[in-house]
């Protein structure tokens, strides 16, 4: 049985996370909304860092949240709309769903963009792009079309994984320069740009170019949205710890430094992020260091 086909027939075979908090900041005080994770299976481990879903409850009114900058991009099923590519996130983003909906996303590793889409990466920034316009529609279409007859989130999950792995083959090799670069940055939140250049043995410029290519951001700004990520992380993880305290913990020069940075990505102080919301990569071992 191919993979495509052994993932279509039943329900995911990777590691379920039930999180407790959503991936982004809830506007309203309460929701009946359920955010899940799901761990890839292995033959997807390289590409993503999970599929997600979200089941929002009936209800009068919209489900309203403030997606985060993570460094990722997704594929997104909304209802039975037609699925979307998110690019990779440089501001937070206001959403808006209706009661009684469900998304499924797929969230790829950020040195995954160009691979998986066909088309370099900071095209795809910031960008909500129709999965059609870069994938044969015909496929979309008919993946689309069994991901909505599955009744269960853990149902289209399954038809979500056996659309990537039917394509998979077909897929540019991830470039391994930039894997090695996404891992030394996320590691090491407090290292200047130049000393990844003096480890991966490239020029600084020829480093931009393909890290723009791979991920769509610069070096720089792709560490500091895993800064960010981390911090959310910490922030949960150390849950008593001050403010200060933790801005040391992820990387930062003081607290004020942590402040900015939130502000811009977030759109709130840390006062008002932190507790309400998890990291997005808490599936992937980018955030493995010790927190």
């Amino acid at each position: 049985m191919s993979e495509a086909r052994r993932l279509a027939s039943g329900g995911p075979s990777g590691t379920a996370a039930v999180a407790d908090l959503p991936c982004s900041l809830q506007l309203e005080p309460a929701s009946s909304a359920i955010y899940r994770e799901y761990g890839p299976p292995p033959p997807l481990e390289r590409l993503l860092v999970c599929a997600w879903t979200l089941e929002i409850g009936a209800g009068d009114c919209l489900h309203r949240q403030r997606i985060l900058p993570d460094g990722c991009s997704d594929i997104v099923w909304i209802g039975e709309a037609a699925p979307i590519v998110v690019g990779p996130m440089t501001r937070s983003a206001l959403s808006a769903s209706s009661p009684g909906t469900t998304l499924v996303g797929l969230r790829f590793r950020p040195q995954a963009a160009a691979s998986v889409f066909g088309v370099p990466a900071h095209e795809l920034v910031d960008r909500h792009v129709a999965l059609e316009e870069l994938w044969q529609r015909r496929i979309v279409e008919e993946a689309s079309q069994r991901l909505f007859e599955r009744r269960t989130a853990a149902g289209r999950v399954s038809i979500a994984w056996s659309l990537l792995a039917s394509r998979h083959q077909t897929m540019a090799a991830c470039d391994r320069l930039i894997e090695h670069a996404v891992t030394f940055l996320s590691k090491t939140p407090r290292e200047r740009i130049d000393a990844l250049v003096d480890v991966v043995g490239v020029s600084d410029r020829h480093l931009r170019r393909r890290f723009l290519s791979s991920v769509g951001y610069s070096p720089k700004l792709f560490q500091r949205i895993v800064r960010f990520q981390r911090l959310l992380a910490l922030a949960r993880a150390h849950r008593s710890t001050r403010l200060g305290d933790l801005a040391v913990l992820g990387g930062y020069a003081d607290q004020a430094h942590m402040t900015r940075e939130v502000s811009e990505f977030a759109g709130v102080r840390p006062s008002a992020l932190f507790g309400n919301v998890m990291s997005a990569l808490t599936l992937s071992e980018i955030l493995s260091a010790t927190l």
